[in-house]
C-alpha cells in the first residue's frame, strides 16, 4: 500500500523502450480499483483490514491492489532498487528479502547499525518508504531468527509457538464438529457416524496445509505428539501415510464409502 506508482513506472521506464509495454504498464499501475468493483465475502470481515492496508485509505498515487498477478511482481520491480543498493553500495554480504522482510547478517553490531541508518534515509529518499521500526529485531543469531513462519537456529529450524497454537485450536474445533463414537474406531456403522465427505475433506486440508509447513523445519516430535494427544475423534477418519507423520489421507473404510466401495472393491 506504500509503494509509489510514479517511482514504480520511472523504474520500468528507464529499462523498456517498447511504447507498446509502457503503454501497458501504464494502463495497469495507474487503475484505480477502488472506482469499479465488486464485493465478494463477508461484509462485516472488510472493517476488520487495518486502513494502512487498504487502497480504499491510501492517496490515489499510492498502493497496487495485492489480487493482482503484476503486483507481486511490480513489487519486486519497486524493490529490485533497494536490493541493488544494499548488495552494491553498502556491500552487505549476508542479506536476503522476502517481499518486504529483509535480513541482514554481520559479526559487527556497529556495521548493523550504520546499515539500518543508511537504508532508512535510501528508502526515504528513492522509494518513499519508511521502515517499520516496531519490527525491527537486533539480536545474536543463537537466539534464532523469526523468518517466514518459522525461528531459524544455526542447527536447526522450528516453529513459532503462534502457528502450533493455531494448530491445536483448528484441531479442537475439527473435533468439535464430529459426533461422538463410544468406541472410537468407527465401530458404528454408517451412517449414525457418518459426517459428511465435503467435512472430512475440508478438514483433511486443512491438516496437511499445517502439517506441510511444519515438514520444513524439525518438528517429527511435534508431529507426533499432536497426532497421539490432539486429533481424538479425528483419529477415527485419518491416519497417516506414513511413519514419519508428513501427512495424512481418509481412512480405507472412510474412502471406500466416499467411492462406493465395499470389502475393498467397487460397488457394482
Amino acid at each position: 500500500m506504500s509503494l509509489n506508482k510514479q517511482i514504480l513506472f520511472d523504474v520500468i521506464e528507464r529499462q523498456i523502450k517498447n511504447p507498446e509495454l509502457l503503454w501497458l504498464a501504464n494502463l495497469i499501475i495507474f487503475h484505480d480499483p477502488v472506482t469499479d468493483f465488486t464485493r465478494k465475502g463477508d461484509p462485516l470481515l472488510f472493517g476488520r483490514i487495518p486502513p494502512h492496508k487498504s487502497l480504499f485509505h491510501v492517496p490515489k498515487s499510492q498502493g497496487l491492489p495485492i489480487g493482482n498477478l503484476t503486483s507481486q511482481f511490480f513489487a519486486n520491480v519497486y524493490l529490485n532498487e533497494f536490493d541493488r543498493f544494499v548488495k552494491h553500495d553498502l556491500k552487505v554480504e549476508y542479506y536476503l528479502r522476502y517481499v518486504d522482510d529483509f535480513l541482514l547478517l554481520s559479526n559487527d553490531k556497529a556495521q548493523l547499525l550504520d546499515w539500518r541508518n543508511r537504508i532508512d534515509a535510501f528508502l526515504k529518499e528513492r522509494l518513499q518508504l519508511e521502515l517499520n521500526h516496531k519490527k525491527q529485531i537486533l539480536q545474536t543469531t543463537d537466539k534464532g531468527i523469526d523468518w517466514l513462519g518459522y525461528i531459524v537456529k544455526p542447527n536447526c529450524v522450528l516453529i513459532r509457538r503462534r502457528i502450533v497454537r493455531s494448530c491445536k485450536r483448528k484441531l479442537h474445533e475439527f473435533n468439535d464438529t464430529l459426533p461422538k463414537a463410544e468406541s472410537g474406531q468407527l465401530a458404528l456403522p454408517f451412517p449414525e457416524y457418518d459426517p459428511p465427505m465435503e467435512l472430512l475433506q475440508k478438514i483433511l486440508a486443512v491438516i496437511n496445509s499445517y502439517y506441510g509447513h511444519f515438514s520444513h523445519a524439525d518438528t517429527y516430535t511435534l508431529r507426533k505428539h499432536l497426532w497421539e494427544n490432539h486429533f481424538q475423534k479425528l483419529r477415527d477418519f485419518l491416519e497417516p501415510k506414513n511413519g514419519h507423520f508428513t501427512c495424512f489421507s481418509l481412512k480405507r473404510k472412510v474412502s471406500d464409502r466416499k467411492y462406493g466401495r465395499t470389502s475393498g472393491k467397487r460397488a457394482t
